[in-house]
């Protein structure tokens, strides 16, 4: 969309009455193909474009949001969202940033970050792509079914301005691929799946070598056994691992620090890892999905420390939840065309340890590698923590077998405590973390 229509927008609603306001547009187009036992099942090709207008007047905010682009319906929602904002409750911690406290946006800092692949794929050869990664996981004899494999491409480009002088303009791709296939014995089926995602196509790796491992991780679950519920010392592989991050993040998002509902309320500058766990928030890395220079509210992002030597150091926010905390900014908000700003992470990862992956496993007496979680019971008031796994279990440093239908059971703050990181941490998702060896924790089996 021409950008003189969008600063059109601004100046319609200030002339409205309104005393701040932002427009955002986005424009994304998308290409996917998803097969199933070797043939193509949908192939989709779209493009949206779309225009989220947000009014303030008096601390009362105000969002409307179309794909209809006409210029009189446009009008017409300047005119409903600033009649909207009158009427909404007040929030007196709502509005844009002070125009000083912008990170001025420069195209060449931007594009420094390698955000853009100019490779974009045919709808032919996405198809070709996603039937070679499926038959290479069929190909081996042990796979008796599959639920597909899908590889899709997005091309994003985004606009927003803002009456506090906010001009951000910029193009994003997106590349991902999922694969989920069963393997079966006389006595037993299961599950493997695996997927991952890059800004650059090309780096999502060799499909032939990536349905093959997955075929070979199914096969390796077959015949798994059930256990005796025991306390264990427990190994959650660099797939999974990831989501003891999330948790984290969920308990340093500021808004659960409002509400009160975090059992991290009271921990700012407290040990809540051992001293050897640093954990990041890095927005300024290149070719990483969600790396950028500043936050949708125009706040400057940077590399920060949440946890350095095991320690707390901030809570993530918006400018919103700062002002309701009394906090500075972090430079986290995010938010769609359609939503006001919200609190994300960038890319948030944990640094490695010093404990290679291999000798890790070779440490444990009696345990288990978990594989994969499913289903999740946490409560974030407390702590406590419960989630359905499957996995490998060890003894003497040896995997012995495969085992599923249990339940790992513990508390957040004893799992943060005791945690140790191995050194196998890869970049493939928007928060990554190596395996991690969490000492004592309940699991609950037949």
């Amino acid at each position: 969309m021409d950008k003189n229509i969008l600063n059109d927008i601004i100046v319609k609603l200030k002339k409205l009455g309104c005393d701040e306001s932002d427009v955002f547009f986005s424009e994304t187009t998308t290409l996917s193909s998803s097969s199933r036992l070797g043939k193509i099942e949908k192939t989709e090709n779209s493009s949206v474009s779309e225009i989220g207008i947000r009014a303030i007047i008096d601390k009362k905010q105000s969002i409307i949001s179309t794909t209809n682009l006409n210029l009189e319906n446009i009008n017409d929602l300047i005119e409903k969202v600033t009649q909207m904002a009158k009427v909404v409750p007040q929030n007196p911690y709502c509005g844009l940033a002070n125009s000083e406290n912008l990170k001025e946006f420069k195209s060449s800092d931007f594009e420094s970050l390698q955000l853009f692949d100019s490779f974009e794929p045919s709808v032919e050869f996405i198809k070709e792509k996603v039937i070679e990664l499926e038959e290479s996981a069929l190909s081996n004899r042990k796979i008796i079914n599959s639920e597909g494999a899908e590889i899709a491409f997005s091309k994003s480009s985004y606009s927003l301005l803002g009456s506090n002088g906010l001009d951000v303009e910029m193009k994003k791709t997106h590349s991902d691929y999922i694969i989920a296939v069963l393997a079966g014995s006389k006595n037993s089926m299961e599950r493997e799946y695996d997927y991952k995602s890059k800004v650059f196509f090309d780096e999502l790796g060799d499909f032939q070598k990536i349905g093959k491992e997955v075929s070979l991780n199914a096969i390796k679950k077959l015949n798994s056994k059930k256990i005796k519920t025991c306390k264990s010392d427990i190994i959650f592989d660099s797939k999974v691992a990831s989501s003891l991050l999330r948790n984290l993040f969920g308990a340093t998002n500021s808004q659960s620090i409002i509400k009160g509902t975090s059992f991290l309320k009271d921990k700012i500058k407290t040990k809540i890892f051992n001293e050897k766990v640093n954990i990041i928030d890095d927005p300024l890395m290149k070719k990483k999905l969600r790396s950028r220079i500043s936050d949708c509210e125009g706040i400057e992002s940077k590399k920060k420390y949440l946890v350095q030597n095991g320690n707390l150091q901030f809570f993530f926010n918006s400018l919103s939840s700062s002002r309701e905390l009394n906090h500075k900014p972090t430079g986290h908000a995010s938010r769609s065309v359609s939503t006001i700003p919200g609190v994300s992470f960038s890319n948030l990862f944990m640094e490695n340890g010093n404990v290679c992956s291999k000798e890790m496993i070779k440490s444990v007496k009696k345990g288990l590698l978990v594989k994969e979680l499913m289903g999740s019971s946490i409560n974030y008031s407390t702590g406590d923590y419960s989630r359905g796994a499957s996995g490998f279990w060890i003894e003497n440093g040896e995997i012995l077998f495969p085992v599923s239908e249990i339940t790992i059971a513990g508390n957040l703050n004893d799992i943060f405590l005791s945690l140790i990181p191995a050194d196998n941490l890869e970049f493939n998702f928007g928060v990554n973390a190596p395996s991690c060896l969490v000492e004592n924790l309940t699991l609950g089996g037949k």
